[in-house]
């Protein structure tokens, strides 16, 4: 990297310009390298993500994390959106890196420069309804927060889909022919630091409905609800510090500098969300789970259920749910009708949409 400012004053300078554009070239051509160096760093840390999450070790066994938790748990909309926002953002991110270091023709990119935010977009709101399941679970499944949260997903979706059409702008580097296809905002417009703002305001809401939901609670020192809330916490400052970044770098007058965060929010939010997912599963899993006969949303399956999914308990031992949900009370209430509840004063949340109930073969 030490010398890459040399050759790029040598193949400015080779273009045969005066000396202010032949400094313009060079610097244009150093941020791209920048770019393209970052972007595939970015790109490294989610595959290894991937590749570090297929597999896992307990008790000195290696076993296949991703593959136990997920790929071989019953479907859900949960592990849809987990495999939506995995394996469709290595793709995307993919697509990306290639606009980014191939050689295109100026006319070429003025089609090619619309993917990157058209496919990326799709990854963000994969994150974002895997956060909105979590907090629509956390808060009881209530019809008002499904509303709410759902038509708040959907206006992002909206805008996301108007920047990537037309808020995106292609950059085009002086001189040259062909080289790599990228894009921000159009000259003296702000629209895409929207694209990065969006997603704040969804989750600090998110954050604010979680927060708002502790506070009502008797047993906030419940394992489940310390882990919603950390690793809720960490999630949002970590990609909304991002986002904000991003966002702030967009009002750079050098349209080669704007977009140099872009993989960096992109990832972080796809590895982390993917990680909420994960953690909260294997928690479930490592807290300790016994297995029942019975029927779990289909008849004569088995299952594994968490012993704190069971308001009895040690005592009671494992009860049946009747229902393709795992109810966990984060608090003791009182249920007349049924005698395997025999406190009161309290909630319940449901979690199938983080810990299902795995169905075994």
């Amino acid at each position: 990297m030490s010398g890459m400012y040399e050759v790029n004053q040598i193949a400015a300078a080779s273009l045969g310009a005066d000396a202010v554009t032949t400094e313009a070239i060079a610097t244009a051509f150093g941020l791209l390298h920048v770019l393209q160096v970052y972007t595939s760093c970015m790109m490294s840390i989610a595959v290894w993500d991937w590749l570090a999450c297929l597999k896992g070790e307990h008790s000195r066994t290696i076993y296949l994390f991703e593959w136990d938790v997920i790929w071989n748990s019953r479907w859900t909309t949960i592990k849809c959106l987990y495999l939506w926002t995995r394996y469709y953002g290595l793709l995307a991110f993919a697509l990306c890196l290639w606009l980014f270091n191939a050689n295109f023709t100026s006319d070429e990119c003025k089609s090619l420069h619309y993917i990157i935010a058209a496919s990326c977009m799709w990854v963000t709101l994969g994150s974002e309804a895997i956060l909105a399941m979590r907090t629509h679970a956390f808060l009881g499944r209530q019809l008002w927060t499904a509303i709410l949260l759902s038509a708040m997903l959907v206006g992002e979706t909206a805008y996301l889909l108007f920047v990537s059409i037309v808020g995106v702008h292609q950059i085009v580097l002086p001189i040259v022919t062909r080289g790599p296809c990228t894009a921000s905002d159009a000259p003296g417009k702000h629209i895409v630091s929207g694209f990065w703002l969006a997603p704040v305001a969804f989750d600090l809401f998110c954050t604010f409905l979680t927060l708002w939901k502790v506070t009502r609670m008797h047993a906030r020192g419940s394992p489940l609800v310390k882990i919603f809330v950390t690793e809720g916490l960490f999630y949002f400052i970590l990609v909304a510090s991002v986002n904000v970044l991003n966002a702030i770098f967009m009002f750079q007058s050098n349209a080669s500098i704007q977009n140099i965060n872009s993989f960096l929010a992109l990832i972080i939010s796809q590895v982390l969300c993917c990680r909420l997912v994960l953690n909260l599963r294997l928690r479930g899993r490592a807290g300790g789970v016994h297995s029942t006969e019975g029927p779990m949303g289909s008849s004569n399956t088995k299952g594994t259920v968490p012993v704190f999914a069971h308001p009895g308990g040690a005592r009671g031992g494992p009860t049946d749910t009747g229902f393709e949900t795992v109810n966990i009370p984060l608090e003791h209430f009182n249920r007349p009708d049924d005698e395997s509840y025999e406190h009161d004063h309290g909630v319940k949340v449901h979690v199938s949409v983080e810990r299902d109930v795995e169905v075994g073969k």
